[in-house]
């Protein structure tokens, strides 16, 4: 009698002993998830894996007889909490890299960074990331020569990759998806340790609501001629690092923020940000390059740098054009002494 369990690979026969858990990645993703260069983004990839597997829901089955009785979520909040260095010391990255891998995910509008206060045992954290995935664009990324055929009207689309359901319509561009709060209350999640942490609750009614981060992202990106900064600066990682640094204070949610070694009102510290411009980050890259000093907190130094260049970039160039005209005049004098 033939053994239904011999599969005619011994290989194979003890792969069947083994069970695999964790994350998916279908192949398409290579193809649609891409950076400038057309080569796969892999940070961003696996990165979106791992969040796709934590919104996969979790099947309630009755014990006694196996009936599915419903589904529920793996994480507490109703959103997924996740921080850059937890992505990066998952998956063997720098945090840097985790966080390129995030934005671009973002800018494909799978992925839509919400920044939240949470109180964890009575005490207030800014800013806490949540990940929040937009299913629509999930499926153009993963199924796009099916949704290519859904948009022309072609009756033999594969139903049975959307769960029986018709294929839905084809997302053009970048799903925007705006700050969300939550109706209910949120556990609140803290940032060391394990990710999802069971600790106290706080009503997002009642709290602020900012922009979501990438509409102030395209915001800051006119104010400060982001486009030909790049232009006059290519190759230049400090442009995109500064973007960053000023899309997180302008949606920064903390009460004071520390610029010149004090506590600033957050506000204060918004207004004078938002009188950046071209001329100011052309300033403050030009001051770094300048600078010998080794800084041990950079993004200190950053942002105090911008703070000031609002009130100090037309001195310190004027003081510059002076010392240069001295410098000269002195070295003619020397010269006529020759």
């Amino acid at each position: 009698m033939c053994n239904p369990f011999d599969t005619g690979s011994p290989t194979v026969d003890r792969m069947c002993r083994l069970q695999f858990t964790g994350n998916v990645i279908p192949s398409t993703w290579y193809h649609t998830i891409k950076k400038e260069t057309a080569k796969p983004n892999l940070n961003a990839i696996i990165i979106l894996a791992d969040i796709v597997y934590w919104y996969r829901p979790v099947e309630i089955r009755d014990e006694a007889t196996g009936q599915l009785c419903g589904f529920k979520k793996k994480f507490q909040a109703d959103i997924l909490q996740r921080n850059y260095q937890q992505l990066a010391d998952q998956f063997g990255i720098t945090k840097r890299d985790a966080v390129n891998a995030v934005v671009e995910l973002e800018k494909l509008g799978v992925v839509t960074r919400v920044f939240r206060t949470v109180s964890i045992k009575g005490q207030l954290y800014s800013n806490v990331m949540f990940l929040d995935l937009d299913v629509d664009v999930l499926i153009q990324l993963t199924y796009p020569e099916t949704l290519e055929n859904a948009a022309v009207g072609i009756s033999d689309t594969p139903y049975h990759l959307f769960g029986g359901q018709p294929p839905p319509k084809k997302v053009t561009g970048v799903t925007k998806i705006s700050e969300r709060v939550s109706p209910k209350q949120v556990t609140a999640v803290s940032d060391m340790g394990e990710t999802y942490t069971k600790n106290t609750y706080r009503d997002y009614n009642i709290d602020f609501s900012i922009p979501s981060y990438r509409e102030v992202a395209e915001q800051v990106k006119e104010q400060i001629e982001y486009d030909n900064l790049i232009l006059d600066h290519p190759h230049d990682s400090r442009v995109e690092e500064i973007l960053g640094l000023i899309v997180d204070v302008m949606t920064s949610t903390a009460a004071v923020i520390r610029v010149n070694r004090e506590e600033k009102p957050v506000n204060v510290v918004k207004a004078q940000f938002l009188k950046l411009k071209k001329e100011h980050i052309d300033f403050v890259l030009f001051s770094m390059d300048s600078n010998t000093t080794k800084a041990r907190n950079i993004r200190a130094v950053l942002l105090t740098v911008l703070y000031n260049s609002v009130n100090t970039m037309c001195s310190y160039y004027d003081n510059l054009v002076q010392y240069h005209m001295t410098e000269e005049l002195r070295g003619e004098e020397r010269k006529k002494d020759v």
